[in-house]
């Protein structure tokens, strides 16, 4: 049965609208309904002009993330997020991955909640998508900025 419960929580799919799909792999860490940041994820997107075709989140631990850094972009370091961008037209394929020891940790750095240093994540993966970057210090102050105004929006509408 435990097992089954974790392949419930594991792929637990929300549908927001025709051909638009955006999961959540977590083991009960989402401290929001994902149905709410399903919604706002969607409503980040159409502001830009866009669509979500899917876009995966998967929230892994720090070994995890160590792996896929080493894997994928040859840094012997973990890191709070990484998003593999797959999109080619103005609808969002990603898969992304974050690391929930990181999350809690910003959090403390940053003196922020954990709930908001989780929107955080959940947006700057889409901005990425969208076309942002965080290469330089503009750009950082840039999506640091887009990233406020996004979790500014979930508060607003929920």
């Amino acid at each position: 049965m435990h097992y089954l419960k974790e392949i419930i929580c594991f792929f637990f799919v929300l549908y927001l609208q025709k051909k638009s799909l955006i999961r959540f792999n977590h083991d009960n860490f989402l401290m929001f309904p994902e149905l709410e940041l399903g919604q706002w994820i969607a409503a980040i997107a159409k502001e830009e002009g866009y669509t979500i075709e899917e876009v995966e989140y998967n929230f892994v631990d720090a070994d995890k993330m160590l792996s896929l850094n080493r894997e994928y972009l040859n840094h012997d370091i973990t890191t709070d997020i990484i998003t593999f961008d797959y999109t080619e037209t103005k609808a969002l394929k990603a898969e992304v991955y974050i690391s929930f020891q990181a999350l809690k940790k910003n959090a403390e750095s940053y003196t922020q909640t954990i709930e908001n240093e989780c929107l955080r994540l959940l947006s700057h993966a889409i901005l990425h998508c969208l076309g942002y970057n965080d290469k330089s210090n503009v750009q950082k102050q840039h999506m640091r900025s887009k990233e406020d105004d996004c979790i500014n929006l979930f508060h607003v509408k929920h």
